[in-house]
């Protein structure tokens, strides 16, 4: 129960009225009205009467002076207009009020046996605008920007929007609400319904910092703190490839207390049921799951994993494209001295288009389609060749560089390369790292034993930015340079026999086969998030800046801003119109493909800030933590401690009542 401890006067000036208090009381004191002499023969008699008769006409007296002075009293009370409040503040409720209701999915969480955390902010909301005059004018802010803060809603009007509302899959934190709120040039008062999900530990520093606005923050606390959620997924090969042994891993997040035990875990293709698998995952624990990929199965691209347990009540799908990659563009540009192993490798092969031109024979138009580029044991680079390696780097692209043991240093340093001549020595490679996720799916078998190929340690990249294989001294055999834009690897020695046994030896084929697969799907992921920034799309066909490509989902159609960089499609993830799904890439009525979009991660955490550390932020005097669980409790916490109770109405009664007393009194008495 609240007691109200606090009383104010809209008036206080008023109170100096009091004094006329003491105006009746002088009266009752100095009594100066004139006494009549009548003479009795016999006073016995009237001596006992008159003893009677002022003892009651003293107490009538009395209570007509106690009458009288709360008459004037309450009166000058009413004039002053006391209100009671619950708290020891001078603020008052604006005429201008901004509602922001989180309507994110984690506020689909259950906050009693028959209602969800939504429910519960529904009714919240229609309390606070109860709470106001009718006219009060009205702002609404939800995760989706559905409307505009220029739009202004009545009492009825925005109670109306709130039945409208729906969950979004839209995440906001508390940080880019308030900077919304500051753009929009609003002063008034704020409320935040919210969860209040920690998104990062300074983003209520934004709030804490706002002086121009009056801030009612109201937490909703749900009665199970628990979520397992998919915390990613990943092909085990990076790609879906012919024969190859593939398997798609599937990682699954507790951040709750409690253990989630015998959790179905399915995987569909097309909506068609491919695998099932129960798991077991400890309280703030992660555990992997692998599903076998079948190869022959349609539907690749429009996969999803669900999570069946009665306790996950979101962020129990997840989203997945699958692509077969088409084949991988092989261009090479050949030395005079360089070898066949390339030509062999690529050439004839389903998984690739290969092309092979001569140094002093480049078509530049058909060398910018490429995926990847194998420059083979070039002692020197042309003009032209340089023009379109920068080029064909800055749409991040993949190079390939076996050098030539007559390789001109000067030439590289114009690709951004620094190389050097090394000791020559020749040296065993040593194990490949098998951390590296570069060589996932290569062995069957992780076996420390491997017998590895010898090579000349003739050339160093400076600027490597990783190893991929290393000779047992440490030096590179394999590098990837560190560059702005695109990928350049470099062999540190040429592929004659003299210098290298590698193209003989059985792990050549599975690098190079890495190498050139890798140049293509490595801008294919299997899913977004929907609060990353862009997104890009390796093309199969050429497009033009004319070409306006869309996003559908079957009911809607989204035209994100968009560019082309040779055969990458970029484009903008447009948050607040995207959710979770499959969306399929339109040019006009044509299909391109499928992508799959999943929620922020930020989403699915069961942080969320405590109510100490709102308290702490509601030290500032524009700052205020409400906690209740119904519209109606809000309405009285926001009368009680904010807008306080008006008692000028029930200070006039009760003048009047004394008035009507002193009057009874007089008369009757």
């Amino acid at each position: 129960m609240t007691i109200y401890t606090v009383l104010t006067f809209a008036n206080p000036a008023v109170l100096w009225g009091l004094l006329a208090l003491a105006i009746p009381v002088i009266i009752h004191l100095f009594n100066f009205r004139r006494v009549k002499r009548v003479q009795f023969s016999n006073i016995a008699l009237l001596k006992k009467v008159k003893e009677e008769s002022s003892s009651k006409r003293k107490l009538v007296e009395l209570l007509i002076l106690l009458s009288r002075l709360m008459f004037i009293a309450f009166l000058i009370l009413a004039f002053a207009q006391p209100i009671f409040k619950d708290n020891a503040n001078d603020q008052e409720l604006s005429d201008e009020v901004l509602i922001y209701l989180d309507n994110s999915l984690s506020m689909d969480m259950p906050v009693s046996s028959q209602q969800s955390a939504f429910d519960r902010a529904y009714s919240l909301s229609t309390g606070v605008v109860d709470a106001y005059p009718e006219s009060a004018k009205f702002k609404f802010l939800e995760n989706g920007y559905g409307n505009s803060l220029n739009t202004s809603y009545t009492a009825s009007t925005i109670k109306d929007r709130f039945t409208e509302l729906e969950l979004s899959g839209v995440g906001r934190s508390m940080d880019e609400i308030q900077s919304r709120i500051a753009a929009s040039g609003f002063r008034g008062d704020v409320y935040l319904i919210s969860d209040f999900q920690k998104s990062n530990e300074n983003e209520l520093a934004s709030i804490a910092s706002d002086s121009l606005r009056n801030y009612y923050l109201m937490p909703i606390e749900g009665e199970n703190n628990n979520n397992l959620y998919f915390d990613t997924a990943y092909l085990e090969n990076s790609f879906l490839l012919g024969a190859m042994k593939n398997n798609l891993k599937v990682v699954l997040r507790n951040e709750g207390t409690e253990d989630f035990e015998d959790v179905n875990v399915r995987l569909f293709f097309d909506d068609q049921l491919s695998s099932t698998a129960v798991v077991n995952v400890s309280a703030n624990g992660i555990t992997e799951h692998i599903f076998e990929i079948d190869q022959s199965a349609k539907g690749l691209s429009n996969a999803k994993v669900i999570l069946d347990d009665s306790k996950v009540l979101f962020d129990n799908e997840y989203f997945l494209t699958l692509n077969n990659i088409e084949r991988v563009i092989v261009h090479e540009v050949k030395g005079p001295n360089s070898n066949g192993f390339i030509e062999q490798l690529y050439a004839d092969n389903e998984l690739f288009n290969y092309q092979a031109f001569s140094a002093n024979n480049i078509d530049n138009n058909e060398l910018l389609q490429s995926d990847i580029i194998i420059l083979n044991q070039l002692s020197d680079f042309s003009n032209q060749l340089i023009s379109a390696l920068k080029t064909f780097l800055e749409r991040n692209g993949t190079v390939l560089i076996i050098p030539s043991a007559e390789s001109n240093f000067q030439t590289f340093s114009q690709l951004g390369l620094t190389i050097r001549f090394d000791s020559d020595e020749r040296l065993g490679l040593g194990q490949p790292n098998f951390q590296n996720p570069f060589f996932d799916g290569v062995f069957e078998n992780t076996n420390e034993a491997i017998a590895m190929p010898e090579a000349s340690i003739t050339y160093r990249l400076i600027n490597s930015e990783l190893g991929m294989l290393n000779f047992k001294n440490g030096r590179e055999f394999l590098s990837k340079a560190e560059l702005p834009l695109g990928n350049a690897y470099v062999f540190s020695s040429d592929f004659g026999a003299e210098a290298t046994s590698f193209p003989s030896h059985s792990l050549f084929v599975p690098v190079m086969y890495k190498l050139a697969l890798g140049s293509k799907v490595n801008l294919s992921k299997l899913y977004y998030l929907t609060d990353e920034q862009t997104m890009v799309y390796p093309l199969e066909e050429n497009l033009t800046a004319n070409d306006i490509i869309t996003l559908s989902d079957g009911e809607s159609v989204i035209t994100p801003d968009q560019r082309i960089s040779g055969k990458n499609l970029i484009m903008e993830i447009p948050k607040d119109e995207l959710t979770a799904g499959h969306y399929t890439i339109m040019k006009g009525e044509i299909e391109l493909g499928t992508i799959a979009f999943n929620q922020s991660k930020a989403e699915s955490s069961v942080e969320r800030h405590s109510i100490d550390e709102l308290e702490t932020l509601a030290q500032a005097k524009n700052i205020n933590v409400i906690q209740a669980e119904d519209g109606i409790e809000v309405n009285r916490e926001l009368t009680a401690g904010i807008k306080g109770i008006n008692l000028w109405k029930y200070a006039l009664m009760l003048g009047l009542l004394f008035l009507f007393a002193e009057v009874i009194l007089i008369r009757y008495l």
